[in-house]
């Protein structure tokens, strides 16, 4: 019984350091592609049919603020420790391309920039090469997840 007693504290033991150690990477890996897949969509719902200008700039800036949620749900997952200032890099990256997503959007709701939304073929961020570059460390690394789409 003794014997038992003290099998079954090692297993405990085992367990319970095994969770102390930070995210598996599969875990991490499944957060990773969902944040991915939540920026891409908010940034896909910016482009799919805008019905007029409001529309646009406000599609933008419900997208910045979905992006901002993406990126707090990725902040509070555990990283594995190798992955941990990826994931730091990330979240970052996220959080700039919301600020530049609404930034751009209320810039472009005043009267002097409207024949920039009028004329434009795209808007780009540098916020977005960033995040991109950080997805494509994480795949060097063996994290299965695509880049941000153009739209």
């Amino acid at each position: 019984m003794r014997r038992l007693s003290v099998l079954l504290l090692a297993v405990v033991a085992v367990l319970i350091a095994a969770g102390c150690g930070g995210s598996s990477r599969n875990d991490f890996e499944s957060s990773v592609i969902d944040t991915r897949n939540s920026v891409d969509g908010a940034l896909t719902r910016i482009t799919d049919g805008p019905s007029s200008k409001d529309d646009l700039l406000n599609r933008m800036e419900q997208s910045a603020v979905a992006i901002d949620r993406a990126a707090e749900r990725l902040d509070q997952e555990k990283a594995p420790e190798d992955l941990e200032t990826e994931q730091e890099q990330l979240v970052k990256a996220y959080r700039q391309l919301g600020v530049d997503i609404d930034a751009a959007a209320k810039e472009l709701r005043q009267p002097e920039f409207e024949s920039l939304v009028l004329g434009s073929q795209g808007l780009s961020f540098e916020s977005w090469n960033q995040a991109n570059r950080v997805l494509g460390q994480l795949r060097a690394q063996g994290i299965d997840v695509k880049p941000l789409g153009r739209h």
